[in-house]
């Protein structure tokens, strides 16, 4: 009997034999005909639940991608580090510590633990009276970062004492953007700016390449991480409202923090991923100022009715022009004149490469003096402090009908002031002086 091998395209000598099949292994020390089903799972006690971490890890390309059902004593020192509107997240040492592999082409490669190591716990609300509610989010991060997303998955655990299920994910220990923003930013070049938002873009390439919509993009929502090499990375993190591009919104309200919610959203249209990209857009700008966008306003109605009619948060003196126009794009009122997150990708890296480049001649050597002179001119801002934004900062819910009816009253005065300002002759010169 002939055997079919599936992934005869993805076996390479450098990756190792299989113990099992004797063949080459599809990725280092893994071999994906066999390892996904030697996987040894504990189980959860909930069907759903061990349904879920089976599936996924059947799905495993490499060993450090397998994730699991963790048991809650195996998580110490818990501590209570972010709360948003939808959940908590806390950090944790794990025991057991996340999967690795070590070694080269040469010598081989060795699958280990490396134990006792930092993650993130985020409840998953709603997980203690149904498994297939909170799962929805746990199953979008599950299919981005198959998708290329960069946020590092390692499973599910349950909280003994309060019942509470809680994803187990990648800990990052330079917090989420905007705190990053406003504790460094004095310190930050624009090639460091250039590099998060290139993550940033990236990752939500990925998250929409795999069908998705985030639906709640914003700089609370990104998080840093800073490697043993100094080497800062950013990831989008929070898909507890994403939703495949397909699918439907309910008719039960809008969540976001208003400054990143696009203006048609805010009018009561359906989210679509042009409106992550307005988000971006945004983010483009705190990044520029390092403050709150719309700093100064109460985000409320009035800031609502605002940016429906075109209002758009501001740059820092001396950012690029480039820069700006790029983001002013992507903060278009018209969603279809957006660009990508590919394209925008592709800007971004384009600028971080013409900033490494030395010979350059006209446009391009115009784009590097003005991001070096940038660097000069933007001096630190003074940025409110973490305690007075807190409650900006989280998502919450965002009344449609109530600026609906602001946008008409503001319609009906504007249109009732333009009435009683009599028209001026298409001939200025006609008109006479007595």
């Amino acid at each position: 009997m002939t055997v079919v091998d599936f992934y005869h395209d993805k076996r390479k000598s450098v990756n190792g034999v299989c113990e099992h099949c004797k063949r080459y292994n599809t990725y280092p020390a893994w071999c994906q005909s066999c390892d996904p089903r030697k996987v040894v799972q504990e189980t959860s006690g909930d069907k759903n639940i061990d349904y879920c971490i089976k599936e996924f890890q059947l799905k495993a390309t490499a060993f450090e991608n397998v994730i699991e059902w963790i048991p809650f004593d195996k998580l110490e020192n818990i501590k209570i580090i972010g709360k948003g509107g939808f959940g908590t997240v806390y950090s944790s040492n794990w025991l057991d510590g996340k999967r690795m592999v070590e070694g080269d082409n040469s010598l081989g490669y060795v699958r280990y633990r490396k134990k006792s190591c930092d993650v993130a716990l985020k409840t998953m609300p709603g997980s203690q009276t149904s498994s297939s509610e909170f799962l929805n989010e746990f199953k979008n991060h599950m299919q981005c970062r198959f998708g290329g997303s960069t946020l590092e998955v390692y499973g599910l655990t349950q909280n003994t004492e309060t019942g509470q299920y809680m994803m187990v994910y990648q800990y990052a220990n330079r917090g989420n953007l905007h705190d990053f923003l406003a504790k460094y930013f004095g310190e930050l070049i624009w090639q460091n700016k250039l590099k998060q938002l290139a993550d940033i873009s990236h990752d939500l390439s990925r998250i929409h390449e795999a069908g998705f919509i985030h639906n709640d993009f914003h700089s609370g929502n990104i998080l840093l991480h800073q490697n043993i090499d100094g080497n800062i990375i950013s990831y989008i993190t929070d898909l507890g409202l994403s939703r495949k591009k397909s699918d439907h919104d309910s008719n039960e309200g809008i969540y976001g923090v208003l400054p990143f919610v696009a203006p048609e959203i805010l009018m009561g249209q359906e989210h679509t991923q042009e409106a992550d990209i307005y988000g971006l857009g945004v983010i483009m700008a705190e990044i520029s100022t390092g403050t709150w966008p719309y700093d100064g306003y109460k985000f409320d109605t009035k800031l609502a009715t605002k940016i429906c009619k075109g209002l758009r948060p501001e740059f820092a003196n001396g950012t690029p022009d480039c820069y700006i126009e790029l983001a002013n794009k992507c903060m278009d009122s018209n969603p279809q004149n957006r660009p990508s997150a590919e394209y925008i990708n592709s800007e971004i890296n384009q600028w971080r490469t013409i900033l490494k480049s030395e010979n350059l001649i006209d446009e391009k050597l115009d784009i590097k003096k003005k991001f070096i002179d940038a660097n000069s001119i933007i001096k630190k801002l003074a940025l409110k402090s973490l305690s007075m934004m807190q409650n900006k900062y989280c998502s919450s819910l965002i009344d449609v009908q109530e600026i609906t009816k602001s946008l008409k009253v503001s319609t009906f005065v504007s249109n009732q002031i333009a009435s009683l300002i009599p028209e001026l002759p298409d001939n200025i010169s006609d008109i006479v002086l007595v």
